[in-house]
């Protein structure tokens, strides 16, 4: 893991600054000109919570639907207990490896192999989350139709 000394950090890209800039009619506004300062740590957590609770409660239902009602809510509590201990495991080895990212956290554990193995899950998931939302798009949009 490298350590960028204090000097260097000014010259370092904002992490608020948006990827692309802005446009309004044929004029082109950078970040700061256009008065948006890109995204907050406090919206990304949230866009990512209400992201993560959608999907968990569309896939409930289906779940208790499957294995019924006792056994759904044991497999819901035991998986609630499993992504506890690994979000508790992930915090400690965080604090102890002084890494500030997920991504370092794994870089730190399994070496760079590890962290583009990581990377790589992040991108599958998140792909898999995206035909999963096509899916429920297209039921919710297949069922409003006008015939």
């Amino acid at each position: 893991m490298t350590i960028m000394p204090s000097s260097d950090r000014k010259y370092r890209r904002s992490p608020r600054t948006p990827l692309l800039a802005q446009e309004h009619g044929n004029q082109v506004f950078e970040a700061h000109d256009s008065g948006f300062d890109g995204a907050s740590i406090s919206g990304a957590v949230f866009n990512l919570s209400t992201t993560i609770v959608g999907a968990g409660i569309m896939a409930l239902p289906a779940t208790v639907n499957q294995l019924g009602l006792i056994p759904g809510l044991i497999t819901i509590v035991f998986v609630s207990m499993l992504t506890e201990s690994s979000i508790d495991m992930i915090l400690r080895f965080s604090l102890a490896s002084k890494s500030s990212t997920y991504s370092g956290v794994a870089a730190n554990a399994f070496g760079g192999l590890g962290r583009n193995l990581l990377q790589a899950c992040v991108v599958i998931n998140n792909l898999g989350m995206l035909v999963v939302y096509m899916i429920i798009i297209g039921d919710v949009v297949s069922g409003t139709s006008v015939d």
